[in-house]
């Protein structure tokens, strides 16, 4: 086994070191066809990761790192134990705090706060569950979800979002 590379980057020759590996190596993207964002066409683990995040200038600023959903796949199959996931998790942190988040994710967080579900509450949906003998979903959670929302600074974060 390979030595673990850390998965946070301290200095820009880490990065760059880290980012070399990734690219001659590339066994993450044997993970791709399995990723829910695969049809995604900006996105790909090795591409987000070296090219979005390592090699950029500034990772928080590019809206793509969101699209990775820290699956853990690309880290299952990396034989070098890269571990992009706690770089790309930071990364999102940072991004958060200045606004920059993937429209899909800002509208679906909204959509979590604002009734519960992590998808929209519709007539098609009622419809469906009616067909399967379920009751129709009503809003639930909600005013805990605004409390941790408003606490945590996630509804003021989210009315900052540049789309």
């Amino acid at each position: 086994m390979k030595p673990a590379i850390h998965a946070v980057y301290p200095s820009e020759r880490e990065r760059r070191k880290t980012a070399e590996i990734c690219l001659r190596c590339g066994v993450c993207c044997t993970v791709s066809h399995s990723c829910h964002v695969m049809f995604d066409k900006q996105f790909t683990p090795t591409y987000t990761f070296v090219y979005d995040c390592l090699i950029s200038e500034k990772p928080a600023d590019n809206t793509n790192i969101w699209l990775c959903v820290s699956c853990h796949k690309c880290e299952e199959t990396c034989p070098y134990e890269v571990a992009p996931i706690s770089f790309i998790e930071v990364m999102k942190e940072e991004a958060l705090r200045k606004g920059v988040v993937h429209p899909t994710v800002a509208a679906e967080l909204q959509q979590i706060v604002t009734t519960g579900y992590a998808f929209p509450l519709t007539p098609t949906t009622d419809r469906l569950r009616q067909g399967l003998g379920l009751a129709t979903l009503q809003p639930r959670g909600v005013e805990d979800l605004k409390i941790v929302a408003m606490e945590t600074g996630l509804e003021s974060r989210l009315k900052e979002v540049k789309s």
